[in-house]
């Protein structure tokens, strides 16, 4: 029988990004209730941190599919992890030999949400530490509500009905690209493109984002590409100088999960002899509006 009479406890962070949950085991069958609670916790907060799971990766899907069904990468338009379509949990991971693919090593991974290239982005992810060791790196997320909400508003009229394109890092060699506004004299990068709001509403709250990533190759549809330039680049160190973020240090057995609409986020590089080990599972989304 689902748990329905549970008070969860919580530790909400620094500027309301993210909040901790200490006493709740993902393990047993959660009632609707507490599933609309957690949800609400993540429209909110926009990532939730659960401590001290121990989770197989059969409960990991499980407590995902409570929020959504399982992004399903297509190889057509490549994602990471894509060439194990059948398996949903993607290991992120450094000095994981034990699994037969990992991903993501021990490199800078810059600020980005998941699938932004793609027509349906990805909802929400989350992320399983099974073995973090020390001098690992943390994830820092941005909350890309309050980045809309902190620009001036000449600057919100302007990007209002704009639209960004996201060119997909997979059709080049891992590893390669950076954040940088395309020059369409120069170069266009392969694949098919799917244009979105940089000003998303997000399904549930009805709040609005700056949807927009610091990670990839981006071009802005109908302005020139020095307009896009200069917006690009401000638009850019506005994120970077944001407030409203929470660095998450991991430790074993931490869950996050957090909404992929409304934040971005980022890891930096660490010492390619240290093991951090986790695993992420992703629920599929909609196409932005």
């Amino acid at each position: 029988m689902p748990l329905t009479m549970i008070k969860i406890k919580k530790t909400e962070h620094n500027k309301e990004v993210g909040i901790t949950v200490s006493d709740l085991d993902l393990n047993i069958d959660l009632s609707p209730s507490l599933i609309n609670e957690i949800q609400d916790l993540v429209n909110k907060f926009k990532l939730v941190v659960f401590k001290n799971q121990k989770l197989t990766d059969n409960a990991l899907s499980d407590f995902a599919l409570n929020f959504g069904p399982p992004f399903k990468p297509d190889n057509n338009f490549p994602v990471l992890g894509s060439q194990n379509s059948l398996d949903s949990i993607v290991v992120v991971g450094n000095q994981a030999d034990e699994y037969e693919k990992s991903y993501l090593g021990f490199q800078e991974v810059l600020p980005h949400s998941d699938h932004q290239w793609l027509k349906c982005p990805s909802a929400a992810s989350m992320l399983y530490a099974v073995d973090i060791h020390k001098y690992s790196a943390p994830t820092i997320w941005y909350d890309m509500v309050q980045a809309y909400n902190e620009l001036d508003n000449v600057l919100k009229e302007f990007i209002d009905e704009l639209k960004i394109i996201t060119y997909n890092p997979f059709y080049r060699p891992f590893g390669s690209v950076v954040a940088k506004y395309i020059n369409r004299t120069i170069d266009v990068p392969p694949g098919n493109i799917f244009p979105h709001p940089i000003v998303r509403i997000h399904p549930l709250t009805k709040e609005k984002i700056l949807y927009m990533n610091i990670a990839y190759e981006v071009e802005f549809e109908n302005i020139s590409f020095n307009d896009g330039v200069e917006l690009f680049n401000k638009l850019k160190n506005h994120i970077l100088n944001l407030d409203y973020k929470y660095e998450h240090n991991w430790e074993n057995n931490d869950l996050v999960f957090w909404d992929n609409r409304a934040t971005i986020h980022y890891r930096p590089p660490f010492d390619s002899n240290v093991r951090r080990v986790l695993k992420r599972i992703t629920i599929g989304g909609e196409k932005p509006f």
